[in-house]
């Protein structure tokens, strides 16, 4: 086995150094997201466990690095997850800790395999390990992407790139491409640690000239002023508590807080003055058992609103597959200003263990998180087409998926309506994450996004990923703010994931290329080292 031949050898060679850099990787990792918000940290946080990787002789140990360093930023990050099965999942604080275990355990299951793999082409070569490094780290995030129950790709690297001109680079690459350039940054700086005296200048240039490659492009692709929309767009936040009892909220039986919510809407469009065209109201998605094909009383309501506003409007409502109750669908309706049905999307990415329990685990978990929903994914990838534009409707969990998102993005005049029921999360960080996730689907489609949430975050961003406007949280309020229907095509938009394919292609010939080396060879010999 070749090591790399650099001035600190002796101190990597002890493993409780390469278990303490996977650990610090980690907790850096961790700090780039909210609440932590010290994104800069994303181009140095990799560079621990890289080095650590690149060092370990065991294979089996370079998985445990790999998979240490991804539980402790998921535990750092993805800390809220116990919290959610405890409060609203109805399992005891210690079934509650157990699954968090299990969870931390299957998810950086992804970082043990890189790990794997990046030990493994290290023992070939060093420089070759952290050259195909990123293309892996990529390989990875598709993983997390498309892998265990429908994937779970939540703050990936990507999103830790700090707003500004590289962000925009997501419309070419999607948000593995900054997942590529914050890999490629440390990787840069692993290799002038690991070379030689006569490459380690030359690995130090290339850095540098890399690093300055990025200042540029940060400058050059610096999105212009924020623009001023003209079209009107009223967001309603009703801040219904999860624990509010339904027959609260069943119209039928009390008319008063569906009233209220109909008024602030209208109250809110009438002092805002729209403009020529008709406006776009959206209601969140929200825990109120609203049955619009069910629910003459609701149903009537909305179509009542959207004509009394001369609006479009868009609600949350659990509607039923081919009207059997024992198949609901998580769903949105949208209406046109004469109060008919524009379409009737249904959530396509369901919400494992919270809006479905995966059939091969229902006679295990079902009993454990007993309350979770048995709601059945959609399968239409429609958008309603307004006499504006084209309305691209997607619900709550699905914002976190580039493909998915991109796939609801109507070509043409179009904008994209994300409303989510973030209370789940309680006062942790995660609805803070999960708009900091949604801001790279409105750069990726370039399109204006507006998300109406249950208690928050509801916002305005623009096609850059800028924040425009957003509502204080836990507050009954609305949102009176302007937009635009964009139909530029992104290369993002238009062809996918285009980039993380090449990186995923890349990845493979390496391995390939690897085991034509003897790469069969040097993994028994890692067996019985």
């Amino acid at each position: 086995m070749r090591r790399p031949a650099f001035a600190f050898q002796s101190w990597f060679e002890r493993a409780a150094t390469r278990y303490a850099l996977s650990v610090l990787s980690g907790v850096l990792l961790a700090a780039c997201f909210p609440r932590f918000n010290l994104p800069g940290l994303v181009w140095v946080a990799p560079l621990p466990l890289l080095l650590a990787l690149v060092h370990e002789p065991l294979l089996k140990r370079a998985y445990l690095l790999g998979a240490l360093a991804g539980a402790v930023f998921l535990a750092g990050s993805v800390y809220w997850f116990a919290g959610v099965m405890e409060n609203y999942g109805h399992v005891s604080a210690p079934g509650a800790l157990i699954v968090m275990a299990l969870f931390l355990i299957v998810d950086s299951s992804y970082w043990g395999f890189f790990g794997l793999l990046m030990a493994w082409l290290a023992r070939r070569s060093g420089a070759l390990a952290l050259f195909v490094g990123p293309f892996l780290w990529v390989t990875m995030d598709l993983a997390q992407t498309y892998g265990y129950f429908g994937g779970f790709p939540w703050n990936l690297v990507g999103y830790a790139v700090p707003a500004g001109g590289l962000r925009q680079l997501a419309s070419i690459a999607g948000v593995y491409g900054l997942s590529f350039l914050a890999l490629a940054t440390a990787a840069l700086a692993a290799a002038i640690v690991i070379s030689g005296p006569t490459w380690r200048r030359r690995a130090a240039l290339v850095f540098a000239l890399w690093v300055v490659g990025l200042i540029v492009c940060n400058r050059l692709l610096a999105p212009p002023p924020p623009p001023l929309g003209n079209e009107l767009a009223i967001l309603v936040q009703p801040n219904i508590p999860l624990n509010e009892s339904a027959e609260n909220w069943a119209p039928w039986k009390d008319p008063g807080p569906l009233d209220h919510l109909v008024s602030l809407t209208l109250d809110n469009l009438r002092q805002a003055q729209p403009g020529a065209g008709p406006a776009l109201i959206v209601w969140s998605e929200n825990p109120a058992p609203f049955y619009f094909g069910r629910d003459p009383v609701f149903r009537n309501t909305m179509e009542k609103l959207a004509r009394d506003a001369g609006a479009n409007l868009i609600v949350g409502s659990v509607n039923f597959e081919g009207g059997d109750t024992s198949r609901p669908l998580n769903s949105a309706v949208v209406l046109d200003p004469s109060g008919s049905v524009l379409l009737q999307y249904a959530k396509i990415h369901l919400v494992p263990f919270g809006e479905y329990v995966p059939v091969w685990l229902d006679h295990l978990v079902g009993k454990i998180t007993s309350e979770a929903g048995n709601f059945v994914p959609g399968s239409n990838y429609a958008a309603a087409q307004g006499s504006q534009g084209a309305l691209g409707v997607f619900i709550c969990y699905e914002e976190i998926f580039p493909q998915l998102v991109r796939r609801l993005a109507p070509r043409g005049p179009s904008v994209l309506v994300n409303i989510s029921d973030d209370a789940w999360y309680g006062d942790s960080s995660a609805s803070y994450q999960t708009m900091d996730m949604s801001r790279l689907r409105a750069v990726e489609n370039h399109r204006w996004l507006l998300r109406a949430t249950n208690d928050g975050i509801t916002s305005v961003i623009d096609p850059y990923g800028r924040v425009l406007e957003t509502l204080p949280r836990h507050e009954q309020i609305a949102l009176a703010s302007h937009f635009d229907y964009e139909e530029q095509e992104t290369f993002y938009h238009s062809h996918g994931d285009v980039f993380a394919g090449f990186c995923l292609a890349v990845a493979g010939v390496a391995v390939a290329a690897r085991v034509r080396m003897g790469g069969r060879r040097g993994v028994s010999a890692g067996a019985r080292g």
